[in-house]
């Protein structure tokens, strides 16, 4: 495939993350996965400028939710869960939790 002056190319920087080569059993949703170097934010030049900040508010969201719900758990076998393929980052299509 040739890519010519002025045809539209998307990278999904979320299919980055699935080489299973760097991430072990890249397809299986595991929050206790070690963190490891990926894209969702860019690099170098491209880097996102807001990603310290989406950083930060994600570790208090996540922290204060325990904090604030301290039986939260997922409301359903962890293989029920479904991710959107129709959407280029994908994606939970449904989080059931109880508390």
């Amino acid at each position: 495939m040739h890519v010519r002056e002025g045809d539209l190319v998307l990278l999904d920087t979320g299919a980055a993350d699935h080489d299973a080569a760097v991430f072990a059993d890249p397809d299986r949703f595991d929050l206790q996965r070690p963190a490891v170097p990926h894209l969702t934010f860019g690099h170098g030049a491209r880097y996102c400028i807001g990603a310290p900040l989406a950083r930060i508010e994600l570790q208090v969201v996540f922290s204060q939710l325990a904090a604030r719900f301290p039986t939260l758990r997922l409301d359903c076998p962890v293989e029920e869960l479904t991710f959107d393929p129709n959407v280029l980052t994908g994606g939970l299509t449904a989080l059931p939790v109880t508390w």
